[in-house]
């Protein structure tokens, strides 16, 4: 008689109440199947869509800008300021493949936006549930944080990357102890190295838990029921790392591979492996000490509750019920959301770029808490309830996301956006070129810098050869195009009375005022006054509390260059409306 084989079940599978699978693979159903390709039209399309209609910000300018000259020969130098060599070197190679503009200077962040995303079903499908699995995916998709970051040039969606990939590999060696996860890991890890110096902070609350399990399983007997069997699969998998030096080995030698090969660009500057280890450690206390990027502690907070309101609501019970029932995976969500919270919230510098690395563990929180609510809830009004109010929240953080992505992400109605370089930039390349046009100089036309100005511009007149990057303006300069701080025209602006100045702006900023003066007194006031109806109008509206602010430029023109007519907005008598 044929002994028919069973398939193995996982820990997790018997936990979560999986379906069991005798086969490798992923078997979706029809309804998963339209789902998926539902998710990824909506992901691609709010990833790489309309990339290059927003100027870029300043730091996607230098960002921008420092690959280029390593494309084109520059070495490169590791500096803490600028965060990690992996953006510098992966931007290259696009510019080098396609060439350099700003849509391509943003397609990797839409690959690693879109990737994070793609990363659930591999690596998180057995451990959030199937339906959490869609859930988490529907709502990263449709985040404020990761929509608009994801369609911006900066190191932040890389490392929130590498940071699911490196506790989904967690999360698979735990439930099946293989070398591959080990190797895995320290390639994650060696890569979130050298893209931001917060992979300090990821890998402290990597190895934190680790060790914290592994205190739990040194203290605990065996028992009967779901954590009898999580402290057995956290044997297994202690005990084949043990058991595996050779792997941990191999993977420490992948990670100091990594940082080697990158920090020393690519075996050019071998001193740059050791300074890097030194100052991308000793950089956060310069940070720290600076606070160059200021914002109040409860920053992050109010980031979630305004553009995250899924997470924070779905991810609060969630965090309720599992310090009732406490169970690996949201054990583990749990203490990263906490632990993120508190690290970035005490740290110097807060920026809504760094809002990422703690909704992200809070959003797949959420996402596993209605996902395991769905499927455990029997009262069919009950889960039509839950069904529907995720819906209503999710819908709401999309309601918020789209808007900050495409309806005005140049204009800083939301602090979401620390800064953004004015439309006015825009304007202004095109008087440049149309000025290197009529002139028959194109790319040679005379420009003059004012230091004030030099981002964004260094970025956008990248191929222009006679440009002077003034390091202060200390007379009237005698260039075409003159590009002055609101100072250098007043000083000097009476003398250039061959020119049409108009004053533009360089970059305007939503008016973080209104909530960095906080305090115990404010909240107490609150419902006083016009507090409540400027927050309400806000959150519901987008009205701004209070004008934005901004930084101006005056941008003069000789009158040479209009004597054929009229130049963007500038004219020989003044200026156009």
């Amino acid at each position: 008689m044929e002994t028919v084989q069973k398939p193995q079940v996982s820990y997790l599978q018997e936990m979560l109440h999986l379906p069991i699978r005798g086969t490798r693979g992923i078997h979706l159903s029809r309804w998963e199947c339209l789902l998926s390709i539902l998710i990824i039209l909506i992901l691609l399309a709010t990833r790489f869509v309309a990339l290059d209609t927003r100027a870029y910000h300043h730091d996607e300018s230098i960002h921008a800008k420092m690959a280029w000259d390593l494309m084109n020969g520059v070495a490169y130098r590791y500096d803490p300021v600028y965060h990690g060599p992996f953006q510098y070197f992966a931007t290259a190679a696009v510019f080098k493949l396609f060439h350099a503009g700003d849509f391509t200077g943003r397609i990797l962040p839409a690959i690693f936006g879109s990737g994070i995303v793609f990363l659930l079903p591999w690596l998180y499908r057995i451990h959030l549930g199937r339906y959490g699995t869609w859930i988490a995916m529907v709502a990263l998709t449709l985040s404020t944080g990761f929509m608009y970051f994801s369609r911006f040039a900066r190191n932040d969606i890389y490392i929130a990357f590498w940071t699911v990939f490196l506790f989904g590999v967690l999360l698979r060696y735990i439930d099946n102890p293989q070398r591959r996860w080990v190797l895995l890991a320290g390639t994650s890890l060696g890569f979130a190295f050298i893209t931001k110096e917060n992979a300090y902070i990821t890998g402290f609350i990597f190895v934190s838990f680790v060790l914290l399990l592994g205190i739990w399983v040194w203290q605990t007997c065996p028992v009967e029921g779901p954590s009898g069997a999580t402290r057995l699969a956290l044997v297994r998998a202690f005990r084949s790392l043990w058991k595996d030096p050779e792997g941990f080995g191999y993977s420490l030698a992948i990670f100091l591979g990594i940082v080697f090969l990158f920090m020393t660009s690519f075996f050019t500057n071998i001193p740059g492996f050791r300074e890097g280890i030194i100052k991308s450690f000793t950089v956060w206390l310069d940070i720290h000490g600076s606070e160059r990027v200021n914002q109040p502690w409860f920053f992050y907070l109010i980031f979630a509750f305004v553009y995250e309101i899924f997470a924070v609501v779905m991810g609060l019970l969630a965090i309720g019920h599992t310090i009732r029932r406490p169970k690996l995976l949201p054990m583990l969500l749990v203490y990263w959301t906490v632990t993120s919270f508190f690290i970035y919230s005490v740290a110097g510098e807060k920026a809504a770029w760094l809002t990422l690395h703690s909704t992200l563990p809070l959003t797949l929180l959420a996402s596993w808490f209605v996902g395991d609510r769905v499927s455990r809830v029997t009262a069919g009004g009950l889960r039509l309830a839950l069904i529907v109010v995720t819906v209503v929240l999710l819908a709401w953080t999309a309601r918020n996301a789209v808007p900050v992505s495409f309806v005005h992400g140049d204009v800083p109605y939301d602090f979401v956006i620390y800064t953004q370089t004015s439309r006015d930039v825009l304007d202004s390349l095109e008087t440049i070129e149309e000025a290197g046009r009529r002139t028959g100089q194109g790319f040679a036309l005379p420009v003059f810098l004012h230091p004030e100005t030099h981002w964004p511009y260094a970025w956008y007149l990248r191929d222009y050869t006679a440009i002077q990057y003034a390091s202060a303006m200390t007379e009237p300069p005698i260039q075409k195009i003159i590009l002055a701080s609101d100072g250098g025209a007043r000083e000097f602006g009476y003398l250039m009375f061959d020119y049409v100045g108009i004053e533009m702006k360089l970059r305007e900023w939503f008016p973080e005022h209104v909530y960095r003066d906080w305090d115990w007194n404010s909240v107490r006031n609150f419902p006083f006054g016009d507090n409540f109806s400027k927050l309400a109008r806000f959150y519901f509206l987008r009205e701004p509390p209070d004008s934005l602010g901004a930084s101006n430029f005056v941008m003069y023109v000789h009158k040479e260059l209009l004597m054929a007519g009229p130049l963007g907005r500038f004219d020989a008598d003044g200026f156009l409306e």
